[in-house]
């Protein structure tokens, strides 16, 4: 893979003699892992193999494997720490795999699980959680606890094999409450650090803010002497944790994005399957990347469908979609799959597999390239934390939204997040995007007057900058003369609110919002809601609280009513403009009554920002633009992801309720894009050997049927 100012994949950098590490030079894997545990039969994992694994994994085109090695009960070698697994019958699966893969020079990562070890907990109650109450916490380990002796003894043992490098599994807070750890250890180490008893529980006050603080330390601490343990026997081996903290899986509050993925050689976490949220691969891409600019990614998905353990095959075009979707935005793609529980693998999984990896190398030249993004997706930690708290929709839906709306309008983007801010970062982008960023304290809020100043688009929506840094509510908003308007009031009372685009705009200044969304209609815009009043900015348009009724199972649920203020403002800012919404279209789209007008108005919005875009793609809405720029042969590279997915399942037998299940896509579909180039070029081709295109002045038009097809602009 390229990073932006690294060299080729096949080249070490300028002056040295060493080649790339294999996390920068493979694009494609596979992680291999066991289904249960049990010292009960002489069934469990009796038939794994090295043999059969390597096997599967050349037959597959895997560059890379990652092989469990310890769990949370065994350990599949000859451990003198951990208990090894008594099926293999004293066997070394370890050595095994990698005398069968140096042949072949296919790179082994060892997998070493570190929470949920059950073993360990039953054997160390020293080194268990515990709760606010002093009770143990089941399945959970300290991590100022002795336990990381233990777990670097583990690692010792497997560094005396020709291993590649560390995969360190579930660095998480728990699935579950309470998430963090109140043992006599960890309350002597706050009330030194911070003068006071740990607070009781979630209190919501300065102690609080200060157990976030140090919960996230527990676990970075962890995670850093454990990297330079590794590193100080075998520098040259790699170390990853896989990387908690990323929406929608196990998103708590304090699980910092860019805290989190600093430890280690690069960052790795889990799009897929299903039961882990079902994370777009998009968005978990762009989220790494933004909370370690500049660094290797690695996007973690499944061959099946709703866990890891169930034996379904996905089909190959849908791995295929998933995995050239983490390659496009430049990440690595690593595919799990969990053996049989007799250790033997199924061979079709691995036949899937092998289609999608094949053409991911053959493809290999159009990856991992500088991107070109358009919007900067802001991501307010702080928000998450002390504006959501306990209720992580109520920050997320907005940015989900946005990222979802920007997506289905074909707009390129990166993340910004609030940890790393700088005016470089800023500058990166066009436009940022401020999906209601409820808290924003006074530097970040200076670093956006300068980038505005200085001729940036900022676009914010929702209740961005009216609640203090515990989640106070605020007179007026923090981003004061930047929006040009002056809050009236919050109108957060109920969510079933409006927005209305006056016919009369289309004559004026303010037509462009009319674009695709129809005039004098009442929208609905499900979120939050504030009444606002200009104060140098051009307003536009009408938000409308809905009508209430008392005795209605309804009543959260009505028509439009009174209108409350404008709808959108526009302000010049120095030599920028700022566009506000004092409502959450963005929401809106992420969220049960989302309509295609959600996402048009922000389309409009950004065009009014960035009107001529170096690349503007139309297509279906399911269809994704990456665009990356090949600066060593001046080219342009517009990657389109398709997903074709039929009417999914709802989940009315669920106990859940009305949990939805993701669709599976079998066959891809034909469907025509076109391109308009906004600066010269001097030619463009499709890559795919069936797509068809024709260029006439700055219009591309192709035809394809493919889940990726790359478009190459030549300048």
């Amino acid at each position: 893979m390229i990073h932006p100012g690294e060299p080729a994949p096949d080249t070490a950098p300028a002056g040295s003699a060493e080649p790339l590490p294999w996390y920068r030079r493979l694009l494609v894997g596979i992680e291999i892992g066991p289904t249960g545990a049990n010292d009960r039969d002489d069934v469990y994992m009796a038939r794994a193999t090295g043999r059969e694994f390597v096997a599967n994994l050349l037959g597959a085109r895997a560059q890379y494997a990652v092989i469990f090695m310890k769990d949370h009960d065994f350990a599949y070698y000859p451990s003198r720490v951990a208990r090894p697994c008594p099926n293999l019958g004293g066997r070394d699966l370890l050595r095994e795999c990698l005398d069968e893969a140096m042949p072949h020079d296919l790179t082994l990562i060892a997998y070493c699980q570190v929470q949920y070890d059950t073993s360990s907990w039953r054997a160390h109650p020293e080194w268990r959680m515990r709760d606010s109450d002093g009770r143990d916490i089941p399945g959970r380990l300290c991590y100022r606890s002795g336990y990381l002796g233990f777990v670097q003894a583990c690692a010792a043992e497997m560094m005396k094999y020709e291993i590649a490098g560390f995969h360190f599994d579930m660095l998480d807070f728990g699935f579950a409450p309470p998430y963090g750890c109140w043992c006599d250890t960890c309350r002597r180490d706050f009330e030194r650090a911070y003068g006071q008893p740990m607070p009781p529980g979630e209190t919501w006050d300065q102690a609080w803010d200060r157990m976030l603080d140090f919960r996230c330390e527990s676990n970075s601490s962890f995670c850093r002497e454990l990297e330079a343990f590794v590193k100080s026997r075998r520098a040259e081996l790699s170390v990853d944790f896989n990387y908690h903290g990323y929406p929608p899986f196990n998103w708590v509050e304090g699980e910092r994005p860019v805290q989190h993925a600093a430890p280690g050689d690069f960052v790795t976490a889990e799009g897929l399957p299903f039961v882990f949220g079902h994370a777009n691969p998009s968005l978990l891409s762009l989220f790494m990347a933004g909370a370690r600019p500049g660094g290797p990614c690695q996007g973690v998905t499944s061959r099946s469908i709703y866990d890891y353990h169930d034996f379904t095959v996905r089909p190959a075009v849908e791995m295929k979609w998933e995995a050239f979707t983490y390659l496009a935005h430049g990440a690595q793609c690593t595919i799990v799959d969990k053996a049989n529980y007799d250790g033997s693998l199924d061979e079709v999984a691995y036949q899937r597999i092998g289609q999608a990896f094949a053409e991911a190398q053959a493809k290999a030249e159009y990856w991992g390239h500088t991107p070109v993004p358009e919007v900067g997706l802001y991501y307010s930690s702080r928000s998450r934390d002390w504006y959501a708290r306990e209720d992580a929709p109520r920050y997320f839906a907005a940015f989900a939204g946005a990222h979802s709306a920007l997506l289905q309008a074909h707009i390129p983007m990166g993340m910004i997040m609030d940890e790393n801010l700088s005016l470089d970062r800023l500058r990166r982008f066009p436009v940022v995007f401020l999906p209601n960023a409820a808290i924003l304290p006074g530097e970040e809020v200076a670093l956006l007057a300068e980038y505005a100043a200085g001729g940036g688009g900022l676009l914010v929506t929702g209740l961005a900058g009216m609640y203090d840094r515990f989640g106070r509510l605020q007179e007026q908003s923090g981003l004061g003369e930047l929006l040009g308007a002056r809050m009236m009031r919050p109108v957060t009372e109920h969510l079933d609110n409006y927005v209305r685009l006056p016919a009369a705009l289309a004559d004026g200044p303010g037509g462009f919002l009319l674009a695709d969304i129809p005039p004098d209609w009442p929208m609905l815009t499900w979120g939050p809601v504030a009444a606002f009043e200009p104060e140098g900015a051009q307003a536009f348009g009408e938000i409308l609280v809905a009508q209430r009724s008392q005795d209605s199972q309804w009543s959260e649920h009505m028509s439009p009513h009174a209108v409350v203020g404008p709808a959108v403002f526009i302000n010049q800012y120095g030599a920028g403009k700022v566009v506000y919404l004092p409502c959450a279209p963005d929401a809106a789209f992420a969220g049960d009554y989302r309509m295609p007008e959600h996402r048009l108005l922000l389309r409009n919005l950004v065009r009014c920002l960035n009107p001529e875009p170096e690349v503007n793609v139309d297509a279906p809405v399911n269809v994704e633009a990456v665009i990356t720029r090949d600066e060593q042969r001046c080219r342009l590279l517009v990657h389109l992801l398709a997903f074709w997915g039929p009417a999914t399942v709802s989940a009315a037998a669920f106990p859940q309720g009305r949990r939805v299940l993701p669709p599976v896509m079998e066959r891809a579909l034909p469907y025509r894009a076109t391109i308009r180039v906004n600066l010269p070029f001097s030619g463009a081709a499709a890559v795919g050997p069936e797509a068809e295109l024709s260029v006439s002045g700055a219009r591309i038009t192709l035809d394809t049927a493919d889940v990726h097809e790359v478009v190459v602009i030549e300048y």
